[in-house]
């Protein structure tokens, strides 16, 4: 399953939520303010070991796209319908 999180980790604590129904083999795609998690250490270490990706598009949209690290993949709008396609299965938080 491919779980979408919109809401900034400053803001919500939906992000921390999501993480805890994750199960072995889900996605994270983070998009319009929760990209902010993907540019924040704490937050790259708790995504690392699972397929974790930030919406290209939102990141510029904020200033953040230089400040992304690994393990987060930075994806663009035709990635992000092909992920859809792939997990099959999409959960929106």
């Amino acid at each position: 399953m491919l779980h979408t999180q919109s809401r900034s980790p400053a803001d919500s604590d939906a992000l921390e939520l999501m993480l805890r129904t994750l199960t072995p083999g889900d996605g994270v795609l983070l998009m319009q303010d929760a990209v902010i998690a993907a540019t924040l250490p704490h937050w790259q270490q708790v995504l690392a070991g699972r397929p974790c990706y930030a919406l290209r598009e939102d990141l510029e949209a904020r200033g953040l796209i230089s400040r992304v690290r690994v393990p987060i993949e930075v994806v663009d709008y035709d990635k992000f319908v092909q992920l859809t396609l792939e997990f099959e299965k999409v959960q929106a938080w």
